[in-house]
């Protein structure tokens, strides 16, 4: 997170609330509190908050980061309530049992929303972000990834060998699936032989976006277990 003037703090408490604005905890005397503190005024500071992706395995592709620009605000005695329910629901950190007390609780007013992804940045419509609905496979996506290298890892491999058997690649050690989301999942193919330390991915697209683990079930299982065609790749 970095102030307006520059100033750059690190390891900040965060949610985010129904429409994807940032909910910042600071507790007093620690960085967010003391430049809060410096910076009491009639305009609220602004400020930019990036959030980095993070793998579900070491070694698994990063989708990026995005960051979130706009005014920092304390939250108002009448929504302080709901907006902890709503910081819980996605973090329930222990110092939300201190709001009010020694722990205050802002909300990151979004004015500029951008994505960063291997170097090429794309500015996003507020708007759009704000209705933009979460992905449902976001927080059990490791456990998923887990369930299918335990529990479907020959399907897989029959699946992407026959896939890359088309295109003549070649695939030394058995795939697998290391980023899962709504919309497809990204298999790992092994470094080749002539690059060791260079990485392979394949991504495998589904044919709509799931709604839900139980939906990715049903959408799973005749492209595992029967594959006419419910997937393609890039």
């Amino acid at each position: 997170m970095k102030f307006a003037d520059g100033t750059a703090l690190t390891a900040i408490k965060h949610a985010t609330d129904r429409s994807g604005r940032p909910l910042l905890l600071s507790r007093r005397g620690d960085g967010l509190a003391e430049a809060l503190l410096a910076r009491t005024g009639a305009e609220a500071p602004r400020v930019w908050l990036s959030v980095d992706d993070v793998p579900p395995f070491p070694g698994a592709p990063k989708l990026g980061h995005v960051r979130l620009s706009g005014v920092l605000r304390r939250v108002p005695s009448r929504a302080v309530r709901s907006a902890v329910l709503e910081f819980a629901q996605s973090n329930p950190v222990p110092d939300l049992f201190d709001v009010g007390a020694d722990v205050t609780l802002h909300l990151l007013e979004v004015q500029r929303v951008s994505v960063d992804k291997s170097g090429v940045t794309e500015l996003i419509d507020p708007v759009s972000y704000a209705a933009a609905e979460p992905d449902p496979l976001h927080e059990c996506e490791r456990d998923l990834l887990e369930d299918l290298a335990d529990h479907h890892g020959a399907q897989i491999d029959r699946l992407v060998k026959r896939l890359l058997k088309h295109h003549d690649i070649a695939c030394p050690a058995p795939p697998r699936a290391v980023r899962l989301d709504r919309y497809g999942f990204v298999v790992d193919l092994g470094a080749p032989a002539e690059a060791p330390k260079r990485d392979r991915w394949m991504r495998l697209e589904f044919m709509r976006g799931v709604r839900s683990q139980h939906d990715l079930a049903h959408l799973l299982h005749p492209i595992l277990f029967h594959d006419h065609g419910s997937c393609c790749h890039d």
